[in-house]
């Protein structure tokens, strides 16, 4: 199976996190200090995020960076 863009995944599990703890994606990127047309430009994959821009988000969210890159679609596998 081959690897999903990290856009995907980050898009993915930041919509199943803001979800479960029904905090809204502008709330996170706030949070963050990351600007809310930087995040949904990267969701939409316009862009590579690097580690510490994830790092803001994951802190935002109150969850490990590993969180925002986690496949579960590999977990049926």
């Amino acid at each position: 199976m081959a690897n999903r863009p990290a856009h995907e995944l980050v898009t993915e599990n930041l919509r199943r996190l803001t979800q479960a703890k029904a905090i809204p994606l502008t709330v996170v990127a706030d949070r963050a200090g990351i600007g809310r047309r930087e995040l949904f430009a990267m969701m939409a994959g316009e862009f590579d995020a690097d580690l510490d821009w994830l790092n803001r988000l994951a802190d935002a969210l109150d969850v490990h960076i590993s969180e925002l890159l986690v496949d579960s679609s590999r977990d049926s596998d």
